[in-house]
């Protein structure tokens, strides 16, 4: 009887939900020649191929198979070892997080850490991304997760940051005919409110404040309802809300950095391990489908 070593399996769960080897080699700390290698060892011990060849990292049917079998093998092999190796990890992690990753990636994120690390504490804190920034400032947070422009030079890990579109989200109505553009927003100091404003100022069109909460669903029951127009980075626009590029009535809105802060020096092991996953979460964000000027369904 064959048996698959976890790190091979664990090395193809991370290339699937990273989305290429290069990050899962960052992840997992190896090379991309290495991490290449231990995917032709694994399919050379399961004697079949699990990756499409020529595509960008598809999988075929036993590939298909194999990831759904080796998430369950891993779950169980991370949580035996964490419970029975004697030495669980424990501890309090303070997470700061923009409103909208109520919805996107967070639960799925913190799911996934309790059933390794049960022991892992985490308390969350949601609100606008300044407000969070500046908290974690004064070191109410152990790990934040903040919006903010793009930059023009970015030196961080490319683990703890992504780019990501924003795009205009309405109900099916088309408000943006009006003269007078209606908006819902969060309170002053949100970068969405920020750069909706400035995009439409620079394109010359009029708009209005039509309904401020510092709510998640506030902003989505308001939007729903037709009471406006709001934006939202594409990977966290809920999937039942429409959203579309920008038109002769909408202005490009560009691009917002999504990243994670926290102190190196001062990570405990319980909040290195909430990072990691945090990390896995961020480069999973999928993102969401937009309708062009003309209905039609477009990738962002």
């Amino acid at each position: 009887m064959k048996n698959i070593p976890t790190d091979l399996l664990r090395t193809f769960v991370t290339i699937k939900e990273l989305g290429g080897f290069t990050s899962a080699g960052e992840l997992l700390g190896r090379s991309q020649p290495a991490i290449s290698l231990q995917i032709k060892k694994l399919e050379s011990l399961i004697e079949t191929q699990i990756f499409v060849r020529g595509t960008s990292l598809e999988l075929t049917e036993d590939g298909e198979y194999l990831y759904h079998a080796a998430r369950q093998i891993l779950e169980i092999n991370d949580t035996t070892v964490s419970r029975l190796g004697g030495a669980n990890v424990s501890g309090r992690v303070r997470l700061g997080i923009p409103n909208d990753f109520e919805l996107a990636f967070l639960p799925k994120a913190l799911r996934n850490l309790s059933r390794t690390y049960p022991d892992i504490m985490v308390e969350v804190d949601c609100d606008i991304s300044k407000s969070i920034y500046q908290k974690y400032q004064k070191h109410v947070y152990d790990i934040c997760l903040v919006m903010e422009p793009e930059r023009a030079q970015e030196d961080r890990d490319k683990r703890d940051y992504r780019l990501d579109q924003l795009t205009w989200v309405m109900s099916p109505g088309n408000l943006a005919e009006l003269d007078l553009i209606p908006l819902v927003t969060y309170p002053q100091g949100c970068i969405y409110r920020a750069m909706l404003e400035s995009s439409l100022e620079r394109a010359g069109r009029q708009y209005r404040i039509a309904y401020t909460t510092p709510s998640l669903l506030g902003i989505m029951s308001a939007v729903e309802e037709g009471l406006g127009l709001t934006a939202m980075a594409s990977s966290v626009v809920p999937p039942h809300l429409p959203t579309a590029i920008e038109t002769k009535q909408l202005p490009s809105l560009g691009s917002v950095s999504i990243g994670l802060y926290y102190r190196e020096r001062e990570l405990s092991v319980a909040t290195r391990h909430v990072l990691d996953f945090l990390r896995v979460g961020l480069a999973n964000l999928a993102p969401h489908p937009v309708l062009g000027s003309r209905g039609q369904i477009t990738p962002t």
